[in-house]
């Protein structure tokens, strides 16, 4: 009785404070909020590791992955060209990595972490079309294996769900390097194979010591050209029937056994052409090789100890190591800035690209001392037509990227003199080279995509650094728009957080299912957050006083545009009224509710809908109590007070000497008396 009386008490307290307070004020009109027109201001203290590795952003509704906190050393309105950017931030620092999409702003659209039993680090986030519809691909496996991987790869439609998970064929598994949907409705995949072969022009091996057991093994490459809808092999290319293991720059270490063999060719990016022919990249043999679709014969190569090309830009066009993502691109790719030379019959020329890492593990005794976007020109006789080298003597050009403080070291001297080409009919030059300021070097990973623009102008270069958490983007003639880091430049080189590419595409995701939301402690703010949702301009915050399906039944309490991942909607004083449930809509630019759009039902308790004075007064948990949490509440309490009472009064019996339990006293002197005579 006592307990209830306090209870009592207490609550007409809280009743007489809220009435002293006076009424409430009317209801604040809504304050639009101005979308923003630029990324955040530059942060030096995110940027030196102040806030660690990996500063980040947390959030209420969403705590599966945590966003980067992207930080834009220069920002241009260039940049702002309606594309969204796609990347897989993973390391040391994110114990849930996963693929992310960024919006031009560098604020997260969507992430999400796929858990396996290997870490769940996804590689190589792109948008690709197979029979006219847009997918999400990506590769997931077991990375363990230092440089390449063992998994598959995935398609996700635009609402997220994994529609396709595509293998290797003849029982390989895909490496995390490539994954590549052509036209022709089939997929290009690397993969790495342990084969036994003769290593022992590499090194010696003892028989007595027990990590010389099984030699001469080596890692082969391998490329497949897949049915998507089949899994049937359509073509595939193994580097060691096709290429000598003595025309790799990687040492082969301790390595060469079964249980560590040896990384020789280490494949990265595979292209098919209009002529069914393959462009190679391959990092530790520091060259492009280009295969014949039909039979795998090697048609040239570029760059490296078997180079057939004659460099006409002072070595700069043949001093690319251990590079990664080369690609073809058309003649007409920079209509203002490249013009083809003249055509030769029985000649063909071609634009390549590629990202120069010209460091390898922290290994930088060959190429320059920055890693670089490269374009490069190509001229060479057509495929089928074979041209005798004339033995004409290499001509030095003048360098068209000297720098006073840069040397080159004697060994990269050294390897151009070797494997330059003398042959006319086989050329190359360098057209551009897409540098970062801070002549950032990447000692594995990173790309280079080209970003065609309307209107007949150039395009634009994006470059990813791999190793290193930051990309930039360049105008076509190398001036720099936008450079943006996603981890502190303390963590470059360590392998803390990186990213294996980083890419820009045009994407609509509509997620099926519903938005989350989260009430502040006080319940003053609303957090929404819809994860993927790419058509979300504006979060209406609606107020009911039952919970209903009746569209009728519910009133707006409050619009905002939406800001960045999570948006805060706040809840006015008094727009609520005695309405006990809130949920949240999603609004396109039209104004027109989307699919799904409708979140969950907040129910703020049964303190908000019948002592709506209280709302503003109580706990969150308190003032969000159901009906049946109260009859359990005081059920409880009843039952509580019912065994304190048994076991008092069943103390008082022993304390007496009692075998049974006489009414409720309490002790005074010498005599008990009754609890109701006190």
């Amino acid at each position: 009785m006592h307990l209830a009386l306090l209870f009592l008490w207490h609550l007409a307290t809280c009743l007489r404070a809220a009435a002293a307070a006076g009424p409430l004020d009317d209801k604040t009109p809504d304050v639009p909020i101005a979308p923003p027109t630029a990324p955040a201001a530059y942060d030096e203290a995110v940027d030196n590791g102040t806030y660690g590795y990996y500063p980040r952003r947390t959030f209420a509704t969403f705590d599966e992955i945590a966003e980067p906190r992207t930080n834009f050393v220069q920002w241009s309105e260039k940049c702002d060209d309606g594309l969204l950017y796609f990347l897989t931030p993973r390391g040391y620092t994110l114990p849930k990595p996963g693929p992310i999409i960024l919006d031009r702003y560098g604020e997260m659209i969507w992430a999400h972490h796929f858990s396996n039993k290997f870490g769940g680090q996804a590689y190589d986030l792109k948008v690709q079309e197979y029979k006219g519809e847009q997918y999400l691909t990506f590769w997931l496996g077991d990375d363990r294996v230092r440089g390449h991987g063992s998994g598959s790869y995935y398609m996700l439609n635009s609402s997220y769900d994994v529609v396709r998970k595509v293998k290797a064929a003849n029982g390989l598994s895909a490496d995390l390097h490539e994954f590549l949907v052509t036209e022709e409705g089939t997929a290009l995949m690397t993969m790495y194979e342990i084969v036994p072969h003769d290593v022992t022009e590499f090194r010696k091996f003892d028989a007595e010591k027990p990590e010389d057991k099984d030699p001469n093994y080596i890692w082969d490459c391998l490329f497949q050209e897949v049915d998507i809808e089949t899994g049937d092999l359509i073509f595939e290319w193994r580097a060691s029937e096709h290429l000598n293991i003595n025309a790799t720059y990687h040492g082969i270490g301790p390595g060469g056994t079964k249980t560590d063999p040896f990384d020789w060719f280490h494949i990265n990016s595979i292209e098919k052409d209009a002529l069914g022919n393959y462009l190679v990249s391959a990092r530790y043999v520091h060259s492009l090789t280009y295969v014949d679709g039909k039979t795998g014969d090697i048609i040239w190569t570029l760059g490296g100890r078997v180079n057939d090309f004659m460099d006409l830009s002072g070595g700069y066009s043949l001093n690319f190591a251990w590079q990664h993502d080369a690609r073809f691109l058309p003649l007409d790719t920079f209509p203002n800035t490249y013009s083809p030379p003249a055509e030769r019959p029985g000649y063909t020329t071609k634009l390549v690209t590629l990202f120069d890492n010209a460091a390898e593990d922290q290994h930088y005794h060959f190429g320059l001392t920055y890693s670089r976007g490269l374009l490069l020109e190509l001229t060479y006789p057509d495929p089928g037509t074979f041209v005798q080298a004339q033995g004409l003597s290499y001509s030095d050009h003048a360098k068209r990227f000297d720098e006073p403080d840069y040397t080159e070291p004697p060994v990269n001297n050294k390897k151009i003199a070797e494997i330059n080409g003398t042959s006319p009919n086989y050329t190359v030059r360098v057209i551009k080279s897409y540098e970062n300021p801070q002549k950032v070097r990447s000692s594995s990973q990173g790309s280079m995509q080209i970003l065609p623009q309307t209107g007949g102008a150039d395009p634009k270069v994006l470059v990813g650094y791999g190793l290193n958490a930051l990309w930039t983007e360049f105008e076509a003639d190398g001036t720099v728009l936008c450079d943006v880091h996603f981890g502190s430049t303390t963590s470059w080189e360590r392998g803390d957080i990186q990213s294996y590419r980083v890419y820009k595409f045009p994407w609509t995701g509509r997620p099926e299912k519903q938005p989350d939301v989260e009430v502040s402690d006080d319940d003053a703010q609303v957090y929404v957050s819809w994860n993927g949702a790419t058509d979300v301009a504006s979060w209406v915050l609606q107020s009911s006083r039952r919970k209903s399906k009746i569209e009728a039944d519910w009133t707006d309490v409050v619009s905002v545009r939406k800001t960045g991942f999570e948006t805060i909607l706040s809840v006015p004083e008094n727009g609520l009224d005695d309405a006990r449930y809130l949920r949240v809509i999603a609004l396109d630019s039209a104004g027109r509710r989307l699919s799904y759009g409708v979140s969950k039902t907040i129910d703020r308790g049964l303190v908000a809908s019948y002592f709506p004075l209280l709302d503003h007064h109580l706990p969150r948990p308190v003032k969000r109590l159901s009906m049946g949490k109260v009859v359990l509440v005081l059920c409880s309490t009843l039952v509580g007070m019912f065994l304190l009472y048994e076991a008092y009064r069943r103390y008082l019996s022993w304390k007496l000497g009692k075998t049974g339990g006489g009414p409720l006293r309490w002790k005074s002197g010498v005599r008990y008396r009754l609890l109701g005579d006190v």
